[in-house]
């Protein structure tokens, strides 16, 4: 494997005060120097970032990262500025003129790494000024997004491929792609290679095993106590993941009322309030978080004591990803998954309720021209603003699949989607430029400045297609307030001089008129369905497991672990009879014989709880009767131990 040049070190000392790489980054940054192509995995908290921006300071040209939330790209970009770093965001908040600036930037210097997300890459201004760019690397952040069996599956990542004929160094050779994430199986891995035609690839897989953490699953008629009892046990910072903004709502109460400091976090906080939760947090002022999985993608904060679990996550590697915040410092840290008898329906609820069938799909696409008021055969002549929950609604779907249809729409073709901002009008003029002027040239004074600031204010694209004005810069070049700002703008559309559009929502730029039946992929709707019942099965199987915690998660990764760990909840022996007696005898001996005949778990003692058939083989595997042979599938096997008793017996 090749070693990171020794400017790569300097790069590293300078800019972020650290004198040696961690595990698998110096493999992963010395083959990028050199210009292969890698593949890192590497833990949560294992440094992954620096594996593309380390080589991005060294290497001549603009680093090129694809991430998948505007969120983490802003934190990362403010991150690098703070260390010096010359960095920045192409995304679709930006003017069309402000995003031919940015690149007209890149192509002279400006820049040493540029983030974005994988629809920029489709963008026709992108593919225009991309040969251009001298591209020192391309970074695919979170890179197990491009897999249909990685959780957080995201289509617009089968699409960077495309665009890296495109790339090319400051030499003229071909531009060297990194991808990275901390969660991806043997399977995920072979995919993101085969998706992002990874060219004889340097794969650096490092650091699935945190020895540091111990790991539990709780199985609890009284949740909230048993919550209670692993934070009043562990002290120290935690998070707690919940499956619904309420939830975390709720949490955070039960834990103020029994006198911990706690907040809740969750996408339906404003903004600044979801940055001030995480503020006080991460500053030690509030102790627990309790969140959606909303939080926590590029969260450092090193000293987390305890995860907590309180409903199944989609897929294993979600909840590794999610617990892995814990004990990011080395020291011990506990995270546990606290589940009730019910608990499974859920997650299976929110699986259906994210995977439309195609008549769903159907329905929406009606629905959507209906709100649109596009007749069969026509085509709005600019974007469409539609709510989600009354588009909902009117299709008779729930929100979440209305949501899931309008985004495979998208990927077939029908439309793009544009996010509507709350701090944004989108505003398009029916009128040229100088027929605009001469009417205002018309009208009252105080008119007249407005239409006269609106022309000064208002980019090119306002005249075509339309463009998102901010309402804050809109005020500023009126000297008007931001109501007397849209009264203005209603009184302009009331006579068809603009059309504008504000509020919650999404905007759709239809790709041609609307037909009679929507493009659908039937055979990707339930592909989709397939993924997330499959992702969580194997959740299922975590829970309900009798064998090691941790052997049961390295086996997911493709990594080998003894069969005890000693430390997690089923090593402990937590779920084990306080004592067997001569009266389970029978019973195990039933379980022993089981086993020889190859019959599944759930079959053994049909008449008893799963909860007393689990602690009876826990006890047989302790003893050395039993084996886990294969832990993923729940396959036993008899030890020559097991086999003599069963023997014995019979």
């Amino acid at each position: 494997m090749p070693d990171a040049p020794a400017a790569s070190l300097d790069v590293l000392r300078q800019r972020w005060g650290y004198s040696a790489f961690r595990p698998g980054q110096a493999e992963a940054i010395g083959a990028v120097c050199e210009g292969r192509d890698v593949l890192a995995v590497l833990p949560t908290g294992g440094g992954k970032s620096l594996v593309y921006q380390v080589p991005a300071l060294v290497r001549p040209g603009v680093a090129l990262v694809v991430s998948p939330l505007i969120a983490l790209m802003r934190d990362q970009v403010d991150a690098l500025h703070a260390r010096g770093v010359r960095a920045a965001m192409a995304h679709g908040g930006l003017s069309r003129r402000d995003q031919e600036q940015l690149w007209t930037d890149a192509e002279f210097g400006r820049y040493q790494l540029i983030y974005l997300t994988p629809e920029r890459l489709q963008t026709d201004l992108f593919q225009s000024r991309a040969p251009r760019l001298p591209v020192s690397l391309l970074a695919i952040d979170e890179a197990h997004c491009i897999s249909e069996w990685g959780h957080d599956f995201r289509p617009a990542y089968r699409r960077i491929a495309s665009a890296r004929g495109l790339l090319t160094t400051a030499s003229g050779e071909r531009s060297p792609v990194v991808a990275v994430t901390a969660t991806a199986t043997p399977e995920v891995r072979r995919d993101i290679v085969a998706q992002l035609e990874l060219q004889d690839p340097e794969l650096v897989v490092r650091g699935f095993d945190r020895p540091n953490l111990v790991w539990s699953v709780l199985h609890a008629e009284n949740k909230a106590q048993t919550v209670l009892d692993v934070f009043e046990g562990v002290p120290g910072p935690g998070l707690i993941y919940a499956g619904t903004r309420k939830a975390t709502e709720q949490w955070a109460r039960r834990l103020a009322a029994a006198g911990m400091s706690a907040e809740a976090y969750h996408a339906g906080l404003a903004p600044e309030a979801r940055t001030n939760v995480q503020r006080r947090w991460i500053a030690g002022e509030t102790r627990v978080i309790a969140a959606t999985s909303a939080f926590g993608m590029g969260i450092d904060k090193a000293d987390v004591r305890a995860v907590v679990h309180t409903a199944l996550p989609p897929t294993v590697e979600a909840y590794y990803q999610e617990a892995g915040r814990a004990g990011r410092d080395g020291e011990r840290a506990y995270c546990a998954l606290v589940i009730g008898p019910r608990d499974e329906a859920l997650p299976r609820a929110m699986a259906a309720n994210s995977h439309p069938s195609p008549a769903q799909v159907q329905a929406v696409y009606e629905a959507a021209g209906s709100l649109a008021g596009l007749a069969i055969g026509s085509e709005p002549d600019g974007p469409t603003r539609v709510d989600p929950s009354r588009l909902a609604t009117l299709a008779s779907v729930p929100e979440p699949l209305a949501r899931a249809a309008l985004q495979h729409l998208a990927e077939q073709g029908a439309w793009s989607i544009r996010d509507a901002r709350p701090d944004r009008v989108r505003v398009r003029v029916h009128q040229t430029a100088p027929a605009l002027l001469a009417y205002a040239e018309m009208q009252k004074p105080p008119l007249a400045r407005f239409i006269t600031a609106l022309l000064r204010t208002l980019p090119p694209e306002a005249f075509g297609d339309g463009a998102d004005v901010r309402l804050e810069k809109l005020t500023r070049a009126t000297e008007l307030s931001e109501p007397r700002v849209l009264a203005g703008l209603d009184f302009l559309q009331q006579r068809e001089i603009v059309s504008t559009t504000r509020g919650a929502g999404v905007d759709l730029v239809w790709a041609a008129s609307r037909a009679t039946s929507a493009p659908i992929d039937a055979a990707a709707l339930a592909r989709g369905q397939r993924r997330a019942s499959r992702g969580l099965d194997h959740v299922v199987r975590y829970a309900q497991s009798v064998g090691c915690r941790r052997q049961h998660l390295l086996a997911y990764f493709g990594e080998s672990a003894p069969s005890r760990c000693g430390r997690c909840d089923v090593c402990l022996g937590r779920h084990r009879p306080a004592a067997v007696t001569p009266e389970d005898e029978s019973d195990l001996i039933t379980i022993l014989g089981a086993v020889e005949r190859d019959e599944p778990r759930a079959s053994w003692l049909p008449d008893t709880s799963p909860r007393r058939r689990n602690a009876l083989a826990d006890w047989l595997l302790a003893e050395g009767l039993l084996d886990l042979a294969e832990p993923l599938a729940d396959v036993y096997a008899l030890t020559p131990k097991g086999l003599k008793a069963l023997r014995r017996r019979s």
